[in-house]
């Protein structure tokens, strides 16, 4: 008799749990936000049987400097995007031609953010500790960490996208 309880009481939570399951699909909301799915290397995929690495290309230098800057891995393909475009991954970008004081390195930041103004007499990034001059933003590794100062201060309208 408890064989047949057991078998009985085995058969109910199976099908509860299929009918729960069947709910909580029945009652998903219809759009969920898709992102698109992104796929960004860091770094080769080197065969085991070598001994010698490839040289990192520029690009793939410059996200992994972001990846050790602390950017978040789901931002890595916006960020891949922001270098590619702005500066090619060139870290000696110079866009002379900026009106507010010339844009500077892998994220082309803008002059704005390390020349005095009536807001940061010293400078923004400088206040932050950041750069001394907006040539120290030559160096890729200053502006990666100043483009993640930047972009926590203030998303991703310093490179004219829309924040998530």
């Amino acid at each position: 008799m408890n064989f047949i309880l057991a078998k009985i009481f085995t058969a109910v939570t199976i099908s509860m749990a299929g009918l729960a399951f069947a709910y909580d699909a029945y009652n998903a909301p219809s759009a969920l936000p898709v992102t698109p799915p992104v796929t960004v290397s860091l770094a080769p995929v080197l065969d085991t049987t070598t001994t010698t690495q490839a040289p990192l290309t520029d690009c793939q230098y410059a996200l992994q400097l972001a990846q050790q800057a602390g950017w978040p891995l789901t931002e890595m393909g916006t960020v891949a995007r922001i270098i590619y475009r702005e500066s090619a991954c060139e870290p000696e970008a110079y866009n002379a031609k900026d009106t507010a004081g010339g844009s500077y390195g892998l994220y082309q930041i803008n002059g704005f953010w390390c020349r005095p103004n009536k807001y940061w007499p010293i400078g923004w990034l400088q206040a932050k500790g950041l750069v001394t001059t907006c040539t120290d933003l030559f160096d890729p590794v200053i502006n990666t960490n100043s483009a993640l100062a930047i972009w926590h201060n203030s998303g991703y309208r310093p490179w004219a996208l829309p924040n998530p």
